[in-house]
């Protein structure tokens, strides 16, 4: 095995406070903030074995974690008013891309909060939008590979990206 040299790493929470601090107002990018503060809380954790126990590892921990809440909050918000312009505006390209930035969870709580925004008719009418997309995207794909039980939506002209998005939509906003 090659050389193993090795560095000692010490961090106290007011560094790591002053830390936070200057990464999140470094860049007016949200997404990297976060991914920063995510990074940063994993390469603490991996390799603080000895320290995990003490009480100066979890006020750290505890540091990072406040401020990747905050970029979190905020990155939600970013996403929530990007994806009410995408649903008002019924572009796919735009809800593929937010869908896949996204986790799960993350998407379905966006979503919950902009269709809560929504009045009853816009709520039905993006859940029409969304269905008959859904059922015209299924139809050509199903038609595209020649067998019943099978889709090719790449043969169909169908973005996969943009049938997972609004088939997440659909089963969010079945329910309405």
């Amino acid at each position: 095995m090659p050389n193993q040299d090795q560095i000692t790493l010490k961090i106290s929470t007011s560094e790591i406070e002053h830390y936070c601090e200057e990464l999140c107002r470094g860049s007016s990018n949200v997404s990297r903030k976060h991914a920063s503060l995510i990074a940063l809380e994993g390469f603490i954790t991996r390799h603080s074995s000895t320290d995990t126990f003490s009480g100066a590892f979890h006020n750290i921990i505890n540091t990072i974690q406040h401020y990747s809440e905050q970029t979190r909050d905020q990155l939600l918000k970013e996403y929530a008013e990007d994806l009410a312009t995408a649903l008002s505006q019924k572009s796919t390209r735009e809800l593929a891309r937010i869908h896949e930035s996204m986790s799960r969870n993350g998407y379905d709580l966006i979503l919950e909060r902009v269709t809560k925004r929504f009045s009853s008719a816009q709520q039905q009418a993006t859940k029409i939008w969304v269905d008959e997309w859904c059922q015209d995207a299924e139809s050509r794909a199903l038609a595209a590979s020649g067998f019943p039980d099978a889709f090719n939506f790449k043969d169909a002209g169908i973005a996969l990206d943009e049938y997972r998005a609004m088939s997440e939509l659909k089963r969010k906003l079945s329910p309405l």
